[in-house]
């Protein structure tokens, strides 16, 4: 009976020292930083210490400064730069070479729908954007028969010489690259079991993390449009590309950005194309090509890689998967509404500041609630804040909201930060919309609301916009004025509009 108790007290001693790790691992740290290679950059972060994920977080920030320095074709002092202007043969590091032979692979295994060399038409493009004047097929066939010579020849496995006059960027594919090493190296970190990191629409997830990746229809609307899938990843790489946002519009008409380096026109079949892949590289070439590809060569192409899967999306709003797309994430259905007011809403829609100052920047907290005539928290409808990490030391700044949601706290005894925050967000506009209940799901009845909606950015600024609005019957649009970190605002209380439900071969708004 000793032994069996001694054996039971060793047991709980040891899981007294492991549950602060296994608590701390349950949930990633994350941070999220703006104007990173000229996007949004979001890391999650599986850590035994926030002294851990810190560190973590400062060796993926310095893993992609080093990497922008080799392989940027925006920055003229970058060794991709430096080594295209010399025009002679000479040695290029590991991370450059892996780069070039990886885009040599992809090239050739598209056929040329992935190419270097696309740049050339793009400049030609955006230059027609510019003067309105198309280019003409004789144009356009000189330059893919300059692209049919390889832009590069390699004398040994380190040193390679340009060999073309044409422009090339390696943009296509660097940025997989470098979510990749940036993964990697953020593992490397002791302390540290799993982490993702995102760059605009693109991740590579680590180690023991594993993440529900939601995959949208593209669209150019700021209001969000319908889900293609929600896929669970683990070790594995994700990247997208679509025209939205990015195109580009030449004597009236709007094209993609993207074009087909084997024609020189704009595509225009595939409205985005998403490939999974273990590398993060070969999924950002694998997707550009598959923009390109047609359907059927595109769907062939991923089924004849190993553990690499892709979601097309083609011009008529049909939806494709190669053999291994991953069976999707079930999410559970809207409840339904009941009717406010007769059936209104009110729209809240916000636009969150760019920072004049260059660099690199820590997104705003943002809030935006509903009080009643008597001050009271009705609803809290936005909650943009970082609750790991050091982050909620800083929630706090949102002067306001952190003061009522104490107050409503220790009268109802639910934490409204556990359960509802969301990350935060970049630059943009953004939209939420009230359907009349309040926070515990009850309607309010008709009458006078006021919205609030507070943004706090550290090392930055503090600021509220405040607005009464009449809930009523009749309809009520208000314009607000912005401020530093909140640019513009408006309330649109409105009869409801009701969601279309999302069809596969409807065309996406």
């Amino acid at each position: 009976m000793n032994a069996v108790r001694s054996l039971v007290v060793r047991l709980y001693l040891a899981c007294l020292v492991l549950l602060p790790s296994l608590l701390t691992a349950a949930e990633p740290a994350v941070f999220h930083h703006e104007n990173v290679l000229g996007t949004s950059l979001e890391l999650q972060i599986l850590a035994a210490s926030e002294d851990a994920a810190t560190s973590a977080e400062a060796a993926a920030l310095a893993e992609i400064d080093r990497l922008a320095a080799v392989l940027s074709t925006y920055d003229p002092a970058s060794e991709l730069s430096r080594w295209w202007r010399g025009g002679q043969a000479a040695e290029v590091s590991s991370d450059l070479r892996d780069v070039l032979r990886a885009s040599d692979r992809w090239r050739e295994a598209t056929g040329g729908a992935f190419h270097p060399g696309a740049e050339l038409f793009t400049r030609l493009w955006r230059q027609a954007e510019r003067t309105g004047n198309v280019p003409g097929a004789a144009e356009r066939l000189h330059a893919a028969l300059l692209l049919q010579t390889s832009p590069w020849t390699w004398h040994t496995d380190d040193v390679a010489e340009p060999t073309v006059s044409y422009p090339i960027s390696l943009n296509a594919i660097a940025k997989g690259a470098i979510l990749e090493r940036t993964c990697r190296r953020m593992l490397m970190v002791p302390g540290i079991t799993g982490g993702l990191v995102k760059l605009g629409g693109d991740l590579r997830v680590g180690g023991d993390l594993r993440e529900t990746v939601v995959i949208n229809a593209p669209t150019d609307s700021v209001v969000p449009t319908s889900v293609l899938d929600r896929i669970a990843v683990q070790d594995r790489a994700v990247a997208t590309s679509s025209a939205a946002f990015r195109g580009m519009t030449v004597a009236g008409r709007r094209m993609s950005h993207l074009i087909d380096p084997r024609t020189g026109l704009p595509v225009d079949h595939i409205r985005s194309a998403t490939v999974i892949a273990p590398d993060a590289a070969d999924a950002d070439a694998l997707a550009t090509a598959c923009s390109v590809l047609s359907v059927t060569e595109s769907l062939a192409l991923i089924d004849s890689l190993p553990d690499a899967a892709c979601l097309l999306l083609d011009d008529e709003g049909q939806r494709h998967t190669s053999r291994r797309w991953p069976t999707p994430v079930l999410a559970l259905a809207d409840e339904p509404v009941p009717p406010w007011n007769g059936g209104m809403e009110l729209q809240v829609q916000f636009e969150i500041n760019q920072p004049e100052a260059g660099g690199r920047y820590r997104r705003p907290y943002v809030a935006v609630w509903v009080e009643d005539a008597q001050g009271k928290t009705v609803r809290t409808l936005v909650l943009w804040v970082q609750t790991s990490g050091p982050g909620p030391k800083w929630i706090p700044d949102l002067k306001r909201w952190y003061r009522s949601e104490r107050a409503r706290k220790m009268a109802q005894g639910t934490d409204l930060i556990g359960t509802l925050s969301e990350a935060t967000r970049k630059p943009g506009q953004y939209a939420v919309l009230w359907d009349g209940r309040n926070d515990a799901g009850e309607l309010v009845p008709p009458g006078d609301y006021t919205v609030f909606l507070e943004a706090a950015r550290e090392h930055g600024t503090y600021q509220l916009i405040r607005k009464e609005i009449s809930c009523r019957e009749q309809p009520v649009a208000i314009r607000l004025e912005g401020n530093v970190e909140l640019k513009s605002a408006t309330l649109d209380y409105r009869r409801r509009i009701e969601p279309a439900r999302p069809r596969s071969s409807a065309k996406p708004t």
